[in-house]
């Protein structure tokens, strides 16, 4: 049973995406004045980002960052589009779908660090719903840069109902994550290409990022991972700072990972100083049903 919902994520995920709607000028100012008014009401630079909301030929809603209002955005340009933006316009219900484009976020802002010359990213999100049977499917992340960087990213979540605002707080609770896919490929020349967020102790120091790199698989329990796939973690582990090659992951949980499980978890590292039997422990009670399977493939061609 492990390996059918996998397989069953790669068909689904496969399929198209469910057609978006072409957005109006007016029906993106709605859907963005909705975002506004949640997450940050009364903000005086809305209004003035209004006045600049474009739409595109094909009908996606547009912002560019060059324009006033805004100064704070770590990127050159956002478009969106959604299907059924009704339900989010007039009831702040979730659309049916949504799809995210981005360009030019910067790395350096995305980490917080000091200016490099790693190039900047582009990222691309599709996500949509599956009403009647509770799932949220993240068809699609993607991060990508000129240097030949990419990550993707896929997901399916269960117990997830959001017809309603009552039924959205009960799948805060209840939603759990199902299964996922991810590939990443490192053209080797940039370190940390995409601004993941590295404690600034290890910035510079390979051996440091393999130390903690080599601890995380290691405190896996069996049961998640086989010698195989512990064995393909270790060696890109091994290849840090800078590999060079694809790594493709698995992740699959036959119970579901529960949000307010992985939350727990995160609040009991966060909280207490534990030693390598209580972090192993904790991560036995996280991963529990949990199955991870990996294959790290290394270039032919050495980085320089």
């Amino acid at each position: 049973m492990r390996r059918v919902l996998p397989l069953a994520l790669i068909a689904l995920t496969a399929t198209p995406a469910i057609a978006q709607e072409r957005m109006t000028r007016t029906a993106c100012q709605e859907a963005y004045a909705r975002i506004t008014d949640m997450t940050h009401p009364d903000d005086p630079k809305v209004e003035q980002q209004m006045q600049f909301l474009r739409v595109t030929p094909d009908g996606w809603c547009q912002f560019k960052t060059r324009d006033p209002g805004f100064e704070d955005w770590p990127f050159e340009e956002i478009d969106w589009r959604m299907d059924g933006s009704a339900q989010w316009r007039n009831d702040g219900i979730p659309p049916l779908a949504m799809q995210v484009r981005i360009r030019g976020l910067d790395p350096d802002e995305m980490e917080d660090s000091a200016s490099t010359r790693r190039p900047l990213v582009d990222a691309e999100i599709t996500l949509r719903q599956i009403p009647d049977a509770g799932l949220l499917v993240l068809e699609n992340m993607s991060l990508s840069n000129s240097a030949g960087d990419i990550l993707i990213v896929s997901g399916v979540f269960e117990r997830v109902f959001l017809s309603s605002n009552s039924m959205m707080q009960v799948s805060m609770g209840s939603a759990t994550f199902k299964a996922g896919l991810l590939s990443l490929t490192l053209e080797g020349t940039h370190e940390n290409p995409f601004g993941f967020y590295i404690d600034v102790d290890m910035q510079s120091n390979p051996q440091l990022q393999r130390d903690a790199a080599f601890d995380l698989i290691s405190n896996m329990p069996d049961g998640v991972i086989n010698d195989a796939s512990r064995a393909e973690l270790t060696a890109y582990a091994g290849d840090l700072p800078k590999p060079v090659g694809t790594l493709d992951v698995t992740v699959n949980s036959e119970r579901g990972l529960g949000m307010m499980q992985i939350g727990m978890a995160a609040y009991n590292s966060f909280s207490q100083l534990m030693d390598d039997d209580a972090i192993s422990n904790e991560m036995e009670i996280l991963f529990d049903g949990l199955s991870i399977s990996a294959d790290w493939s290394p270039s032919t061609q050495v980085a320089d």
